[in-house]
Formats: structure tokens, C-alpha cells, sequence
């Protein structure tokens, strides 16, 4: 009893005690990304005024016994702070946003990043995030109508093949405007095809001096830094990406059917025979050629002959496939990103193909506390199937010239040749079934490097790589599409090796309000490439194509160039309280390109910034958020000249000798020394201004450049008495002026979340300086000329302007001619009113750099779902299509426009389009020739569905399905291929045509993206 009582004194305190302990409460719940809405592994959970915390699972799950009306504090690198008071509840769902000031919007700039608060150049920037709107196969389609002051142009649709790629305008005459691209700090030349768009992380474009002079002898048409992804701190992450399309027609070129084509030759045939001296109702025994010969057939029964469509007939239904797996991960010892990628792509035209196989390895990883090391890892195969879809003798031509009458197995040495059609225009569905011409491409590029903490804040980094680039190509043309001149059968091969070293210091510097960065390096890169060829003829027959089948060696050459940059830099960032910024660089480059008396160049730049948004004075105006005024100076120069042109280098010559007359193979001098050849140097001024407006939700980018090519590269006339007529030499100059603006706002926020963004570019090319005298520089060929003149745009068109057609007698005989003309031939513009048309009335009617390029895009996010509108145009510019010159003779098919032709004084068409006759004046190069360039296209439209993910997956941490259409609508001047130039893209002749551009085409696409 005694025992009893005093267990019951001892519980009732105890008792006492526990009830006063407040009720402990269990939250559990998930952490994810605000926008991307994925898991968030790793997140820092603690209760808030205790040590109580715990962190986020692999899936961004947790559990914590808080007490009661806790408030819990979410904290993860990279992402804003966040306090939750949980209150009763026991489940919650957070959402982190990122943090931009934490981040620090890191810009990749040439050798390094910077803060983009700190920026003071002009770099424009894609993100990963981009590049999911639509899937590509290239890198050079990302940039397509994303970035102001980069024009991406699609000369052809042909899988594979390349586009090109302006950075604000042309300001070379002679030589390479393209710009140069970086790929994780390597500058490569094997191209683009090689790199796979899922590894990307960003891309970011130098475009003025300031930014790309760092890189000095090669900056100055603009530098493309290409950053591949590297692991992020979590949760090891595997991911599968995939996507299967459809590819259709988009491009068509209007021509004749049957009925119009046999109206329109008949009409031609007589008009031209008439023209020789003959009669319309002369039959075919008295026409002194084939030319103007009828088919009796045209005229008794023009049903009998087949209606085709050969555009039609060579075109298909292709499938797109990609599919990457990629394994990424990163903790304080290694750092990696591996993936795998496999595309095929099957061309729109029969016979066309393009499979690409990489890999890719990033990898880095710590070893103790000072060093880190690393590889940049990246192979690739390329297959490319092209039937010669660019070229004015492939299908894609010929199916817009062979008559829709001819038999689908006639044009062919097989199948004979309608006798009243041209031969030359061979069947475009046999070009394109039994030609072969096979690219086989292998790539390796590795990069290793070392980076030692050698003090706080200092940072060496050593790296030594290598680029290795094979090129096989096989072609083989069968007699049967050769006109019976019998087979012809060629191997090409091309190898590049380019290595590079490079080292550099690096040291940083935070202290109080202040933040230095300072570089400075050198570098050594060479490049080797070698080329080879062999063509045969005399195959026995087509089954083995292989040259050692051929007996008879038509051709062979082989050469091998080199080149070596050795470079020195050093570059200087500082700003005060994130508020007043200046950027300093310069670069010493010696070239093994240029005279031995003028090997070595400086390339200085220098950049201010001042965020007027962080000034007092502007504290209190709440609508600005961002005002940043930047201006910027510098040199960048362009060494893309032949690797030898500064040497005087020798010509294989024959000699004949003594009185056997036996000729001696020898050499002789080829060209002319220069020992002072140099750099083009491009002198860039850009001031700018970035805005933003409530909280950003409103931001502006506007930039005005004005730059300067000096020491053109030009050969210039030179006394004959030196044994040559020219010589290269640094004269001339040549002026891009313009404007960008880009514009991105966050219409609206909540359930429904719209954003939009809008690049607008403006750019004027003027020639200011030309070689001695400032004489024009005329390039001719196939019939048309183009002209370089002080005052004018590099490449302009130099043609007659047409003023309509005669219409009648009266306006012929009141009118001044040119050659023979005749009612319903074009008229010509007497240019200087001197009564008399002549080559003094050729003049300036139009260039193909355009005065405006846009792009604009609508991002709409409705909780899972996202979708996407993409567009983009061009205005004020024009296209030459040198073929227009032969469009009136119906030897073949002719365009659409012939249906609205002069046909008599009371039928004169719509008075631009002449009669159908085969006159010199329809051959003569005039506005007739030229088309509009300007278009405006829906690029894409896609629709994605970020598909929740059930707990009884927990394998799987986000997935998300999606489908596009890429080329939905397009409206234009040319057949939608307003951006061609497959026949010629030169400075100087751009933007040529010659009926022979690989149509583009519509793809309907379905995707998966799952994350594991």
C-alpha cells in the first residue's frame, strides 16, 4: 500500500510535466521546380527559430515532426529562399523559384562567364530551354529568327546541309563572312553537323568588337560560343529523349500542266520561228530545226499525252527520327554529362538521306582541394545521301523543266528522248533513283584540361586538344543519266587534324564593393588539311561502282594546307557596387597566313556599362527595375584567306622544246609575292540599352553599331611588266551600320502564364573605299552581273529595268530598243534619257541583304500544359534566279507566270510578262530576272503536356509528351524558298538561283521526354 501511493505521487508530477509539452505535428509533402515543376532532390528543410530540419529525397519528398503552427524555411542553391507556415496542415506542396541574383545570370563570354548585370558588349543568348521548342537537326537551326543581328539563311531544305549564318551584315569582299565557332572553348573548323542539339546548353553570339575581339584575328564577323551541358548537383539524373516525325513538301515551284504547256509551245515555237524569216503555218519539213518543230499530236489530239506532275513524282512522305540517352550527375568530387544520340533523317526528294550517330563525354573531377581536371569528349558519324538536289542539273530542276507530256521512262539513254523536247533535261526520276553521291563524315574532338587553385582567387588552367575530321565521298553517274558519254565514277577524300593548346590565368578579386576579374593567356593552335581526288571512266556496266572497275583515268589531284595561329591575351573586368562597369582586352595574333612582314597584329578593346536603375535617384521608381546604359569600342580582325596568298607560289607549266617539239612538264611563278599582306580589321562602336520594366516582366535590349572593315583584301591591277596582271593587297573599305531590338515580356501570370519575345534587326551595308581610283568591281557569270561600288551594298544586282512590255506597234515605234525587239518583248528603261538603250542603261535594281529580319514568339503555360508559336520573316531584299533567262523556251517546262503572258495587242497579259518567243531579249539580264525576298512565315506551333507521374513510379521523376509542326504556313515571293542561294551565296554574288534549291518542308512531329 505504501509502494502504491508512492507511484501514484511520483506519476502525478510526471503527468504534470507531459501534458505541458506541446503536441508534436507531422508535415510531409514535396519540393519542386516553380516552372519546370520537376523534383527537387537536396533542398535544405529547417523549422524555423530550432535546429529541427531534414533535406529532400530523390524525389523531392520529406517528412518533419515540427510543432504546431510551425513555420518551415526552404532553402537550395540556386533558388530564392522560401518561408511556409504549415498551420494544421500535414500535407504541403512547395514551389521554388529560381533565383536570378543567386544565379547571377551567368553569360559564356570568350574564356570565361560573367554576371549579366556586369555585361557591357553585345552578346545575344539561346538557352537549353530554346531549344526544345522544335526538334532540329542542326545547331545553325537554333539561332534561325532567335537572335536580333543574326540572319540564318536557309538555302536549302536537303537533309544535313548547312545554313548560313551573317552576324550584322557582310564586311568582307573577297573572303569568308561566316563566324567563328567555339565549342567548349575550342574553335573548330569541321562544322556544325557534327555537334548534336541535345547536348547544348546555351549558345551565346559575340557580335560586337568588345566582345569577339578576345578572339582577334578571327572575331570580326561575329563569335558563336557553343557551352555543352555538364552535370548538375542532385539526384544522378537519366534521361531519354525522343521524337518521330513526318516530313511533306512545303516548297513548290508553280509550272505548266499539260494543256497550258502544249498552248504555250505551240505559241512559242511559231512566235520564234517567224522571228528566223518562216511562216506560223510552215510545217516541220521546212523549220530548219528541231527547235521549232510541232508535234502533229499538239494539235490532233493533246489529250493522248500523260499529265505529269514531276515534282510530285520525285517527291515523298520522309520520316525524322531522334533518340538520345543521356546520364548526368555532380557532387563535391566529379562533375560528368555522358550521352548517346542517334538521327535519321530521310530527304523530301527520292534519293536524298542524312544519319548521324554521337557521342558525347564532359567530364571533371576534383582531386584535392587545389586541382581539377577534365575532358571534353565528343565523336560522331555522319552518312549524307544528296542526289544533287542543289544543283541546276539534279531532279529538283529537272522536275520543274521536263514537260508533264514526257513519258515517265523517256529523257533517259534507256528509254530514248522525246524527239520535240530538249535532251539535256533529263528524267528527274531516274537522276534521282540511280545517281549516287555518298558523304561519309567522322569526327573525334577532345579537350583535356587543368585547372589549380594556385592562391585565393587565382586560378591557372592548362588544356591540350584535338580535332579530327574525315570526309569520304563516292559518286557514280550511270551512262543512262549521262546522255550516253558512258559512266563516270569519282572518290574524294578531305582530312583535317586542328590542335590546340592553350593557358591561361585567371584571378578574381571581391572586396567591399568592388569585383575584379582579370585574364591573361596564349595560345597555339595549327591546322592541317588534305585533299584528294580520283574520277574514271570506262565502267562496263553500273553494277560495281567502285573505281578500280573504271579503265579509263579521267582525273587526279591531291594538296595538302597548313596554317598556325600562335596568340596572346589579356583582358580586364571591374565593377563597382554591381553599378559602374569597364571592360578592357587585347589580343597579339601572328599568322602564319600573312606577309613575313606583317605576321603579327593587335587587337585592343574596351567597354563601359552604368546601371542607372541602382542609382538613388531612381529607388523610388517602382515601373523601372532594370536600366543599364553600355557603349562599346574595339578591333577584331578576319585572317579567312587562302593559307598561302601572301607567297609567290608556283603554276605547273609545259615547256616545248628544240625542234622535236617535245613538251617538258615544268613550274613557273603562279602568283605574286606580298610580304606586307595583313588582316581585314573590322572597327566596331555599339551603344546600347537594356530595360526593364515592373519587376521585368517588361525588358528591352535596343543597340545601334556602326562598323568598319579597313584593309580589304582586293586584287588589285598591277603593271603587266611584273609578269601578272593583278596582285592581293590590303585597300578598300566597307561600312555595317543598324539597329536590334529585343523585346520579351510576361503578359500574364497565375494558372495562365503567357510570355512573348520579339527580335527586330536592321542592317545597311555601304562599300566606302575600292582599290586604286575606287573603279567598281563587276562579277559576271551565266548571263547576269552583279556590282561592288562605293556608295552601294557589297554584291549588288546590275541589270536593265524592265518598263512593261510593248504593247502595241505605237509603243514600239515611240520607244528606244535594245538588239531586236517587237511587240510584246520586254521594254527597257532608258536609264540615262539619252534616247537609246544600250549597256550605259545597266544600273543598280536591287541586293539581297534585307532591310529588316524578325522573329517573334508566344510561350503559353496552363498547368501541365505548355504551347509554343514560333514566327518569322524578312522584308526588303531581293533573289536572282539566273534561269528565268531560258523560261521562254519550251524546250521544257515553264513557270506558272507564262499563263499571264503578252499574247496579242488586245490579249497583253498582266504588262510584265513577254510574249513566248526565244529572243536575246528576254536573255538579256533585266528586273524581269529579279524576285521579292520578303516573307512571313508561322515557323512552328507545339504543344506539350508535362504528364504527372504516379508515386507507384518512383523510378521515374518527370515526363512530358509533345507534337509540333514545323513550316506551318509561309507567305512569299518565290515558291517558298525566298531564302535561296544554292546556286551562288557569294559576298558578291548572293543569293542566286538557277531553278535548283532543295524544297523545304512541312514536319509533323510527336516527342517523349522522360527523366529518371
Amino acid at each position: 500500500m505504501t509502494g502504491l501511493i508512492c507511484l501514484l505521487i511520483f506519476l502525478i508530477p510526471a503527468g504534470t510535466l507531459f501534458a505541458n509539452v506541446p503536441a508534436v505535428q507531422e508535415v510531409a509533402g514535396k519540393v519542386l521546380h516553380a516552372k519546370s515543376r520537376e523534383p527537387l532532390p537536396g533542398v535544405n528543410i529547417l523549422e524555423k527559430g530550432t535546429s529541427n530540419g531534414t533535406i529532400s529525397d530523390a524525389n523531392g519528398r520529406f517528412s518533419l515532426a515540427v510543432s504546431p503552427q510551425a513555420t518551415l524555411i526552404f532553402s537550395f542553391i540556386g533558388f530564392a529562399t522560401r518561408e511556409v507556415s504549415v498551420g494544421a496542415a500535414s500535407e504541403v506542396e512547395i514551389l521554388l523559384e529560381e533565383d536570378v541574383k543567386s544565379l547571377g545570370e551567368l553569360t559564356v563570354i570568350g574564356y570565361g562567364s560573367q554576371k549579366s548585370t556586369q555585361v557591357t558588349s553585345a552578346i545575344a543568348k539561346i538557352k537549353a530551354s530554346d531549344l526544345d521548342e522544335r526538334p532540329i537537326g542542326r545547331v545553325d537551326q537554333a539561332m534561325a529568327g532567335k537572335l536580333a543581328g543574326v540572319q540564318v539563311q536557309e538555302v536549302s531544305g536537303a537533309p544535313g546541309r548547312g545554313l548560313a549564318v551573317k552576324v550584322r551584315g557582310v564586311g568582307s569582299v573577297n573572303n569568308s563572312t561566316a563566324p567563328l565557332y567555339v565549342v567548349d572553348g575550342f574553335p573548330v573548323n569541321s562544322g556544325l553537323d557534327n555537334i548534336n542539339p541535345n547536348d547544348i546548353e546555351s549558345i551565346e553570339v559575340l557580335k560586337d568588337a568588345a566582345s569577339a575581339a578576345i578572339y582577334g584575328s578571327r572575331g570580326s564577323n561575329g563569335v558563336v560560343l557553343i557551352t555543352t551541358k555538364t552535370g548538375k548537383t542532385g539526384k544522378p539524373t537519366l534521361q531519354l529523349d525522343t521524337y518521330y516525325g513526318v516530313q511533306e513538301r512545303f516548297s513548290k515551284v508553280d509550272v505548266l500542266n499539260r494543256d497550258e504547256y502544249i498552248d504555250f509551245a505551240i505559241e512559242e515555237r511559231n512566235n520564234t520561228w517567224i522571228l528566223q524569216g518562216g511562216k506560223a503555218d510552215d510545217p516541220n519539213s521546212v523549220r530548219t530545226n528541231a527547235n521549232y518543230w510541232i508535234d502533229p499530236l499538239w494539235l490532233t489530239n493533246p489529250k493522248s499525252f500523260p499529265d505529269h506532275d514531276w515534282q510530285d513524282l520525285i517527291s515523298r512522305s520522309a520520316p525524322v527520327q531522334n533518340y538520345q540517352l543521356s546520364a548526368s550527375g555532380a557532387n563535391d568530387f566529379v562533375n560528368y554529362f555522358v550521352s548517346g544520340n542517334y538521327f535519321d533523317q530521310k530527304g523530301i526528294i527520292i534519293g536524298s538521306d542524312y544519319r548521324r550517330f554521337a557521342f558525347r563525354a564532359n567530364v571533371e573531377t576534383r582531386l584535392g582541394r587545389r586541382v581539377n581536371i577534365g575532358l571534353n569528349l565528343s565523336a560522331s558519324s555522319m552518312d549524307r545521301n544528296d542526289s544533287e538536289g542543289d544543283s541546276n542539273q539534279g531532279p529538283v530542276s529537272r522536275s520543274a523543266r521536263v514537260a508533264p507530256i514526257v513519258g515517265l521512262d523517256q529523257q533517259t539513254q534507256r528509254g530514248g528522248y522525246y524527239p520535240y523536247h530538249a535532251a539535256f533535261y533529263l528524267n528527274p526520276l531516274a537522276l534521282a533513283r540511280e545517281l549516287t553521291n555518298n558523304t561519309n563524315s567522322r569526327n573525334i574532338r577532345a579537350n583535356m584540361y587543368a585547372t589549380v587553385k594556385l592562391a585565393e582567387g587565382l586560378k591557372f588552367r592548362t588544356s591540350f586538344g584535338g580535332d579530327y575530321l574525315s570526309n569520304l565521298t563516292q559518286y557514280f553517274k550511270p551512262d543512262n543519266i549521262n546522255r550516253g558519254t558512258g559512266h563516270v565514277g569519282s572518290v574524294s577524300t578531305a582530312t583535317r587534324d586542328n590542335l590546340l593548346n592553350e593557358n591561361t590565368l585567371t584571378y578574381d578579386l571581391n572586396r567591399g564593393d568592388w569585383s575584379l576579374n582579370a585574364l591573361g593567356g596564349f595560345t597555339y593552335q595549327q591546322d592541317r588539311l588534305v585533299n584528294t581526288s580520283l574520277s574514271k571512266t570506262g565502267f562496263p556496266d553500273d553494277e560495281i561502282t567502285t573505281l578500280n572497275m573504271g579503265s579509263i583515268l579521267r582525273d587526279g589531284s591531291s594538296s595538302a594546307t597548313e596554317w598556325t595561329l600562335l596568340s596572346f591575351l589579356g583582358r580586364v573586368n571591374m565593377a563597382w557596387k554591381d553599378k559602374y562597369m569597364v571592360s578592357a582586352s587585347i589580343r597579339r595574333d601572328g599568322s602564319s597566313r600573312f606577309g613575313a612582314d606583317n605576321k603579327w597584329g593587335w587587337f585592343p578593346a574596351g567597354s563601359i556599362g552604368w546601371r542607372v536603375s541602382e542609382e538613388p535617384f531612381l529607388q523610388d521608381v517602382n515601373a523601372i527595375s532594370e536600366l543599364k546604359l553600355r557603349a562599346s569600342y574595339g578591333v577584331a580582325g578576319n585572317n579567312n584567306i587562302g593559307d598561302y596568298a601572301s607567297i609567290g607560289t608556283l603554276l605547273g607549266l609545259n615547256y616545248i622544246l628544240g625542234s622535236s617539239q617535245s613538251v617538258a612538264s615544268g613550274f613557273g611563278p603562279g602568283s605574286f609575292s606580298n610580304r606586307n599582306l595583313g588582316w581585314e580589321r573590322t572597327y566596331t562602336f555599339d551603344g546600347g540599352v537594356d530595360l526593364g520594366l515592373l519587376g521585368n516582366r517588361i525588358n528591352l535590349a535596343l543597340d545601334y553599331y556602326l562598323s568598319d572593315t579597313r584593309d580589304l583584301l582586293l586584287n588589285v591591277p598591277i603593271p603587266s611588266v611584273s609578269g601578272f596582271s593583278t596582285t592581293l593587297m590590303n585597300i578598300g573599305a566597307v561600312r555595317n551600320a543598324g539597329v536590334e531590338v529585343e523585346l520579351s515580356t510576361v503578359n500574364t501570370t497565375g494558372a495562365l502564364k503567357w510570355t512573348s519575345s520579339v527580335n527586330l534587326s536592321h542592317n545597311r551595308n555601304k562599300v566606302l573605299e575600292l582599290g586604286p581610283g575606287g573603279a567598281p568591281i563587276y562579277t559576271t557569270g551565266d548571263g547576269f552581273t552583279t556590282i561592288t561600288k562605293i556608295g552601294e551594298p557589297i554584291g549588288s544586282y546590275f541589270a536593265f529595268v524592265q518598263d512593261g512590255v510593248f504593247r502595241d506597234k505605237n509603243e514600239l515605234d515611240t520607244h528606244p530598243h535594245y538588239r531586236v525587239q517587237n511587240v510584246g518583248d520586254i521594254k527597257f528603261k532608258d536609264i540615262n534619257n539619252d534616247g537609246v538603250i544600250n549597256e550605259d542603261d545597266r544600273t543598280i535594281v536591287g541586293n539581297n541583304n534585307p532591310k529588316v529580319f524578325w522573329g517573334m514568339q508566344h510561350v503559353f503555360n496552363y498547368r501541365n500544359f505548355d504551347f509554343t508559336v514560333f514566327a518569322d520573316g524578312q522584308w526588303g531584299n531581293k533573289l536572282l534566279n539566273v534561269a528565268v533567262g531560258q523560261h521562254g523556251q519550251s524546250r521544257g517546262n515553264v513557270d506558272g507566270y507564262w499563263r499571264d503572258r503578252w499574247r496579242s495587242p488586245e490579249d497583253p497579259g498582266n504588262g510584265w510578262v513577254p510574249r513566248a518567243a526565244v529572243t536575246a531579249n528576254l536573255t538579256t539580264p533585266s528586273t524581269f530576272w529579279l524576285r521579292s525576298a520578303a516573307f512571313v512565315r508561322l515557323r512552328t506551333i507545339s504543344l506539350g503536356y508535362k504528364v504527372p507521374v504516379p508515386e507507384s513510379f518512383p523510378g521515374i521523376s518527370s515526363a512530358r509528351i509533345y507534337a509540333s509542326i514545323d513550316n506551318v504556313w509561309m507567305h512569299d515571293h518565290y515558291n517558298r524558298n525566298p531564302q535561296t542561294g544554292s546556286y551562288s551565296n557569294s559576298n558578291t554574288r548572293p543569293g542566286v538561283d538557277f531553278d535548283a534549291t532543295y524544297p523545304l518542308a512541312r514536319t509533323y512531329t510527336f516527342g517523349l521526354n522522360i527523366k529518371f
